[in-house]
């Protein structure tokens, strides 16, 4: 049964003339282009990754505002649309039967999507992840009450593998919550890496290749008056501590960790007396560090700038998308 919301939602929309409604969609395209004309008033990701549900990989963001914000393109294929791209999922939404069930509330969201600035300095368009449910069960209810076309049944299918799917991650995440349960795999990742990590500091070796500075001085636009320079500048170390260490073996950052125990900081502006890698094992470690600084370079040189790189390593180290919390305990920028 419909609720009260939608039905109110329906009342008003019937209310409304064709002319109301032109102009409503006008002001609003208007205002969407006036944010568009300002990329510096928009908000910005802080942090993106992808969502899987069931076989369907979704993008998502975390907005420095705090909203998560899944994109226009990911609401298509989230719905099994076959064109996912552009406008699919708004015109979809559009067709009667369905636009008919949606409360204005939602109707407005949906015509008026959030745009913002991803992690490079692409703009994007997407919808807070709670629009994704809402629309689940519009298209739930619209099918219980016959509104939707026997070529859109798949809509109310998708939509209901959606809405068991969190409710189920929902009901164990509460759980959770409720007895206190911390994540123990990190302890697991530890025990597991013990071998990567050599109670011995390793004799001085040069294990970064020229390549992997060039990758990023190019990737962040910057020149290189001498290839040969050790010195680099200060916030390379990060740069390593996030795509090196921190996702190396698959590890979530236990190795970091490790490392960070046998190699503390000493120096008043935060310098370690040895290189990260100096700790790793000559067994295992090493040989690991030297696959994955060539994999991040072969990433790094496809890309054509900063946010590019970013999103192609996070498809090829999906495990490594960081929660923002945790870069809190990364912010060490002098490590090489």
């Amino acid at each position: 049964m419909p609720t009260g919301s939608s039905k109110g939602g329906r009342a008003r929309a019937a209310k409304l003339s064709s002319e109301q409604r032109r102009d409503i969609a006008k002001a609003a395209a208007q205002a969407r282009w006036d944010r568009i004309k300002n990329p510096s008033g928009l908000p910005e990701a802080d942090s993106d990754g992808v969502l899987k549900i069931g076989e369907v990989s979704l993008e998502v963001y975390r907005l420095k505002d705090g909203r998560r914000v899944i994109s226009k393109r990911a609401m298509a294929a989230a719905l099994g649309l076959q064109s996912q791209g552009g406008n699919a999922f708004m015109r979809t939404m559009s067709r009667k039967g369905l636009r008919s069930g949606l409360t204005q509330k939602l109707l407005f969201r949906i015509e008026n999507p959030i745009h913002f600035r991803g992690l490079g300095t692409d703009l994007a368009d997407g919808y807070d992840v709670e629009d994704l449910i809402e629309v689940c069960d519009a298209l739930i209810v619209a099918r219980n009450e016959k509104r939707l076309h026997p070529s859109q049944s798949f809509l109310a299918q998708q939509a209901e593998i959606i809405v068991r799917s969190c409710a189920k991650i929902g009901i164990i995440a509460l759980v959770d919550e409720a007895v206190g349960y911390v994540d123990r795999r990190k302890d697991e990742y530890r025990k597991l890496f013990d071998t990567f990590v050599s109670g011995e500091v390793r004799q001085w070796g040069k294990e970064y290749p020229p390549k992997f500075f060039d990758m990023i001085y190019a990737l962040y636009g910057l020149k290189r008056s001498d290839p040969n320079q050790t010195r680099h500048p200060q916030f390379f170390g990060h740069f390593i501590r996030r795509f090196v260490y921190f996702p190396l073996a698959h590890s979530r950052g236990a190795i970091l960790e490790m490392l960070d125990e046998k190699n503390p900081v000493v120096y008043a502006g935060g310098g370690r007396r040895y290189k990260l890698f100096q700790f790793l094992s000559d067994e295992i470690g090493i040989d690991a560090l030297r696959q994955h600084l060539w994999q991040t370079i072969g990433i790094g040189s496809a890309a054509r700038d900063r946010g590019q790189f970013e999103r192609a390593f996070y498809r090829a180290f999906p495990e490594s998308v960081p929660l923002h919390h945790q870069w809190d305990l990364l912010n060490d920028l002098s490590d090489g």
